[in-house]
């Protein structure tokens, strides 16, 4: 027999607007214990709940978790939880009866590919083309906004942080959690925006909320409004050179031509969503980008 499909968003989506959640979400927050992000996101598949997030879901709304999970089955069925209890039981059992038979060659690859970081590291740092065509990709912006101590980011419309979708709650963006994560070390971040991206600055401002508080992110989190005409983004990075040569040794070596000794690293942000890849700047263009974007900041309005 195939596996039956997953439809928990359809199915979630369709009795959040059936019961009459659809402006209003709130019940259904307080009663499962999440986020509103974090639902939007059920509702689009892209993540799943955990077990008792399921079981809440269902309970709330008054299904079996059959119907919530696969849109089958009575769809005002009570959960039968000791049922369930019996399937985890055994699913459980099975699963540590797998982990089992496989971790002798789980441990037997762990140990090849330790063997292989150290080769693959030097073989990248010492490639003719690492970091010489000025290219910085999405995930090595990432890891490298890790270990920020001061990031100031001018963006056209916040599309890296925050995800909107028409008639949705907004949801986490690719570089949300990196920031929060920062704000919690004391990072100080400033974003510059231009007018009409504005009212996405409370969104934003609430998803890092929901993540390390109010507090922080008022403490070490500035919004301001540009009135200049804004064509497109910029990332300056102030780092912990330190922190990025003992932790991300290679990706250092394959980028230091663009980082200054104090740590000063800066790029153009793409203005296309087809490629992964941003413009890094050389030091004079660096230091011409540090300067605008400081008069940008003094002549901007606070958000």
């Amino acid at each position: 027999m195939p596996p039956r499909e997953v439809k928990l968003g359809e199915t979630l989506s369709r009795l959040i607007e059936e019961r009459g959640f659809s402006r209003n979400r709130q019940e259904i927050l307080r009663a499962v214990g999440v986020s509103a992000a974090a639902l939007s996101q059920y509702t689009r598949n892209q993540t799943r709940p955990s077990f008792q997030k399921l079981l809440d879901l269902a309970d709330f709304f008054g299904v079996s978790l059959d119907y919530l999970v696969h849109g089958e089955g009575a769809g005002e069925q009570r959960v039968d939880h000791s049922s369930m209890a019996q399937l985890i039981d055994v699913s459980l059992t099975s699963v540590r009866t797998r982990v089992s038979q496989h971790s002798a060659l789980v441990g037997r690859i762990g140990r090849v590919l330790a063997d292989r970081v150290d080769s693959v590291a030097r073989e990248l740092a010492e490639s003719a083309t690492a970091g010489r065509e000025g290219l910085i990709q999405d995930d090595e912006s990432a890891r490298l906004e890790r270990f920020c101590v001061k990031a100031d980011i001018l963006s056209v419309d916040l599309g890296f942080d925050l995800i909107e979708v028409a008639g949705e709650s907004p949801a986490a963006g690719t570089f949300l959690d990196v920031v929060a994560g920062n704000l919690t070390r004391g990072c100080r971040y400033r974003f510059l925006v231009p007018g009409d991206v504005e009212d996405k600055v409370p969104d934003f401002r609430g998803l890092l909320t929901d993540k390390v508080g109010e507090g922080v992110v008022w403490a070490n989190c500035e919004f301001r409004r540009t009135d200049h005409p804004v064509v497109t983004g910029a990332g300056l990075y102030q780092l912990d050179v330190q922190r990025v040569r003992s932790e991300e040794a290679a990706l250092y070596a394959q980028l230091s031509d663009y980082i200054s000794s104090d740590g000063g690293l800066a790029y153009v942000i793409r203005p296309n969503s087809v490629t992964n890849s941003d413009m890094l700047m050389t030091g004079h263009h660096r230091d011409r980008a540090r300067t605008t974007f400081d008069r940008l900041w003094k002549s901007a309005r606070s958000l």
